[in-house]
């Protein structure tokens, strides 16, 4: 009669981790070794003790209790980061359900007050969150127990919301218009936040009609002195008083062709501006030139209109949002750059000072500043077409990259 040989389930254990000795290996049946591998590691009941030795073993080590503080404090420190996140709050709401499962599961085995202070959870908010997970109710909206949370919505006021909500008569009211109709005729009577929070668990999500694609595009400028626009900025100084700074700008190029300080609105001024630009900038007789201009009284007077249709001068004068559809967006954009890259960054008493100022501003705005729009010109360069290699950037950079790896690769440090 065949003998069979017991073993000792540690033997098992280490036949299931590819650990056995070889001693014990070459003793033992290949086809015994390879079902205990096969073995579900719950297969024997109290398999959990097996750690219990290993686990006495490290809590009587001194340094034990050390390596645990050194792990809450590590904890403490990453929860710490985590809670500056503004999408900390949101993905712990998100998985409330896993992070309640997971606390209840171990609740006996860990300290609940601090795990809440780790994850910045109040206890009333555990509760509440716990009571959605553990007692759901699939007759309310927002899933709530509606004896626990009493203060909800009765069906028959969702049912009134719904009502309303679906309802022909109201498809083209926002929903603060219905929420007030509701109100003032005694049918549902919430605040506006808490018909928000129905809409949502109830999906009822007003239709709004697409976006018309805007096939219009603005008007381009293939070309400089094809388009300019002229605009007015109020500036105010430390003395108290406002300023008016009159820009003229080339549309293709960004280039101010003239600015203008004064302390009132004038015509004059405007039309002086043009007329200077025009003659400094316009050599071949004959160019036209599109000026865009906002309704202002400064550019629509008879001085202006005097000037543009004198028969030397080639310019036609367009109102944004009344000749043209478009507005005055690209002069405007450009007065935010003056004052809120520069002039907002120095300080200045009087009308000199403010004038004195403008004018280090405005060349470097022309000459210096690269601009991304430009494609890494300068204003005058695209104004005066002057050929930049700019496709030779790429290749700088890719030869700098190569470079740098060499440069690198020399370098020493201490770990090295």
């Amino acid at each position: 009669m065949k003998q069979y040989n017991s073993y000792h389930t540690s033997i098992k254990q280490l036949a299931k981790r590819n650990k056995l000795p070889k001693k014990y290996a070459s003793s033992i049946d290949r086809s015994t070794i390879w079902r205990w591998r096969k073995e579900e590691d719950d297969k024997y009941f109290g398999v959990e003790l097996s750690k219990i030795d290993l686990l006495e073993q490290f809590l009587e080590r001194r340094e034990s209790a050390t390596v645990i503080r050194t792990y809450l404090k590590f904890v403490a420190t990453f929860s710490v980061i985590l809670k500056r996140s503004s999408q900390f709050q949101n993905t712990l709401s998100e998985n409330k359900e896993k992070l309640i499962l997971s606390i209840l599961k171990y609740k006996k085995n860990i300290n609940l007050k601090l795990v809440l202070r780790l994850c910045n959870i109040s206890s009333s908010v555990f509760y509440h969150w716990k009571n959605q997970v553990l007692k759901k109710c699939p007759s309310s909206p927002v899933q709530l127990c509606r004896r626990i949370y009493s203060n909800q919505l009765t069906k028959d006021e969702v049912n009134r919301m719904k009502k309303l909500l679906t309802s022909q008569q109201f498809r083209y009211w926002p929903v603060n218009s219905i929420s007030y109709y509701a109100l003032r005729n005694n049918i549902v009577n919430v605040s506006l936040a808490t018909w928000y929070n129905y809409i949502n668990s109830l999906g009822l999500y007003r239709p709004r009609a697409p976006k018309k694609p805007k096939y219009c595009t603005g008007i381009r400028a293939n070309r400089p002195h094809q388009v300019w626009h002229a605009d007015i900025t109020v500036v105010k100084c430390l003395n108290g008083m406002k300023y008016y700074v009159y820009l003229l700008m080339d549309k293709f190029s960004r280039f101010i062709l003239n600015y203008q300080v004064s302390e009132k609105v004038s015509a004059e001024i405007r039309m002086q501006s043009i007329k200077q630009a025009y003659e400094q900038y316009i050599k071949a007789p004959g160019e036209d030139v599109r000026l865009i201009v906002d309704g202002g009284v400064e550019n629509n007077n008879s001085t202006v209109e005097y000037y543009i249709s004198s028969e030397e001068v080639s310019v036609q004068k367009l109102i944004a949002g009344k000749d043209i559809r478009f507005s005055n967006s690209m002069v405007e954009a450009q007065n935010k750059i003056i004052k809120y890259h520069y002039l907002f960054k120095h300080d200045y008493k009087d009308i000199h000072e403010l004038r004195n100022l403008l004018d280090w501003i405005i060349p470097d705005y022309q000459y210096e500043r690269h601009h991304h729009s430009l494609k890494g010109l300068t204003p005058y360069e695209a104004l005066t077409r002057v050929h930049v290699p700019t496709e030779q950037w790429q290749q700088q950079i890719q030869e700098a990259k190569q470079l740098r790896v060499q440069q690198n690769m020399k370098e020493t440090c201490e770990i090295c």
